[in-house]
């Protein structure tokens, strides 16, 4: 059980949905996508914090982990075709759906805020990269025998 399972699951949920990879084939992947790639799902971790409401354990371990991601539909593209159809989807998997992550109990994933905006292409400026998501919270509480 390490926060690194949170990270790997919310890319799961994200990675085995064949909806998603048409929208956008290049994938889904976590900080940075590989080059190459025009239309894909990238998942950002914004923020982290344990919670120590109680005492919990004899390890010291939180009560509880928050996690915040950014997830994005990012499409190279004038407009976004798919972008938004990408992230309606991402919503449908993410909001209020409970996680499968070993060594949690999945309390709560939440979109707490709408994500939409471009940057320019960095090699050609005519073009620009649309992303179009949400930040999500999940929150985990540790698993207890």
């Amino acid at each position: 059980m390490t926060s690194n399972d949170v990270d790997l699951a919310i890319v799961a949920a994200l990675d085995g949905d064949a909806v998603l990879l048409a929208l956008m084939p290049g994938g889904v992947y976590f900080d940075f996508a590989p080059a190459g790639r025009d239309q894909f799902v990238l998942v950002e971790l914004f923020d982290h914090g344990d919670e120590y409401q109680f005492q919990f354990g004899t390890d010291g371990a939180p009560a509880f982990e928050r996690f915040v991601y950014d997830v994005t539909a990012v499409e190279k593209a004038a407009a976004a075709i798919n972008g938004e159809r990408a992230r309606q989807r991402i919503h449908e998997l993410l909001q209020g759906v409970a996680l499968t992550v070993a060594g949690y109990d999945h309390v709560k994933t939440l979109r707490t805020r709408y994500l939409r905006y471009a940057t320019p292409d960095d090699t050609d400026r005519a073009n620009r990269w649309t992303h179009r998501g949400g930040r999500y919270e999940v929150v985990v509480a540790p698993h207890t025998p």
